[in-house]
């Protein structure tokens, strides 16, 4: 274990670290006990397991298996994603619907300015573009980066 306040490693049991005197029984009890949030993530975690593996069960074949694991997997994973994980895919999900409705843009003007009966299709380019940039704006600024421990 780590001295929260110094970050010296206390490899025996005792009271109080040794490098700066914090008292480390409340560390050592949280770490022992978690919080109910905790608690109950590990209950839910393994209840998904346990309904997970139970429905693998289930699965008669191996084509069976590929089409759940193709189904299911990538869903799971966003479930389980941490929230900087989480926060990354929607900037860049942001990032990749705002370039590409650009390009569509950008394409839809030089049309347009050749052929002026063309002028409402840069419309949907437009939109697109300012929703992702929404996307972006809510991944730097909405999405709530996970937290972070003291000294890290």
């Amino acid at each position: 274990m780590y001295c929260p306040s110094c970050g010296s490693e206390e490899r025996q049991l005792s009271q109080f670290c040794r490098a700066c005197g914090t008292d480390l029984r409340i560390v050592r009890n949280t770490l022992e006990r978690p919080d109910e949030v905790t608690a109950s993530a590990i209950s839910a975690r393994e209840q998904i397991s346990r309904a997970f593996a139970d429905r693998i069960r289930e699965l008669k074949s191996g084509k069976d298996l590929e089409h759940f694991a193709e189904d299911v997997l990538p869903q799971l994973e966003k479930f389980f994603e941490a929230p900087e994980e989480r926060r990354l895919r929607r900037i860049r999900a942001g990032v990749i619907t705002a370039t590409i409705s650009l390009g569509y843009t950008i394409i839809a003007l030089v049309m347009a300015s050749a052929h002026p009966k063309l002028t409402p299709f840069v419309t949907p380019g437009l939109i697109g573009f300012l929703l992702g940039l929404g996307f972006v704006v809510n991944g730097l600024l909405f999405t709530v980066p996970g937290k972070r421990l003291p000294g890290s």
